[in-house]
C-alpha cells in the first residue's frame, strides 16, 4: 500500500509541475500573467509584461525542481529544495494579491495556492511517514552485491587450486 501512494504522490507531483510549465507558456503566449490588470484592448507595450516574462522563467524553475523531487523523492535535500520552491511560490501570489494588491484574489491566484499547499502538506509528511529515508541508499545495496559475488569468485579460484 505504501508504495501506491508514494507512486500516486510522485504522480500529483507531476501535476503539479505540469501545471507551472502551462502557466510558463501562458505567461509567453498571452504576455500576461495573474499580476497583469491589462485589458485586451490596450496597446502592447514590452516594459508592462516583464513581470509575466519573470513569472514565466520561475515557473519553468519551479517545474524542473519538482520534476527532479518526483524522480528523486528519496533524498532529503532534493525534497527540501522542492518544499522551498513550493513555499516561495506560496508567499509570492499571497503578497502580490493580499500585500501589495497587484492582483486580484480570482481563480488564477486560488487554484495555484491550493495545489501548492496540498503538495507542500505531502512532501512534508509522506516521506516521513513511509519511511523513505531510513531505507538502505542504492550504494549500500550495490556494496552488499559486489560483496556476495567477490566471495563466491574467491570460492570458485579455491576450488580451482585444490
Amino acid at each position: 500500500m505504501d508504495g501506491k501512494l508514494m507512486y500516486a504522490f510522485r504522480g500529483w507531483i507531476a501535476f503539479v509541475a505540469f501545471v507551472d510549465l502551462g502557466t510558463a507558456i501562458r505567461s509567453y503566449i498571452e504576455k500576461r500573467s495573474f499580476l497583469n490588470n491589462v485589458t485586451p484592448d490596450t496597446e502592447y507595450d514590452d516594459e508592462k509584461y516583464t513581470i509575466s516574462r519573470i513569472v514565466g522563467i520561475y515557473s519553468v524553475l519551479k517545474a524542473l525542481t519538482l520534476i527532479h523531487c518526483t524522480l528523486f523523492i528519496h533524498y532529503k535535500p532534493i525534497v527540501s529544495m522542492g518544499i522551498c520552491s513550493i513555499i516561495l511560490t506560496i508567499i509570492l501570489y499571497v503578497t502580490e494579491t493580499l500585500y501589495f494588491r497587484i492582483a486580484t484574489l480570482n481563480f488564477l491566484v486560488i487554484f495555484p495556492c491550493i495545489l501548492n499547499m496540498v503538495t507542500l502538506i505531502g512532501l512534508i509528511y509522506l516521506p516521513k511517514h513511509l519511511k523513505l529515508w531510513d531505507a538502505p541508499t542504492e550504494i549500500e545495496e550495490d556494496e552488499v552485491f559486489i560483496l556476495k559475488h567477490g566471495n563466491m569468485l574467491k570460492r570458485k579460484k579455491r576450488r580451482k587450486d585444490n
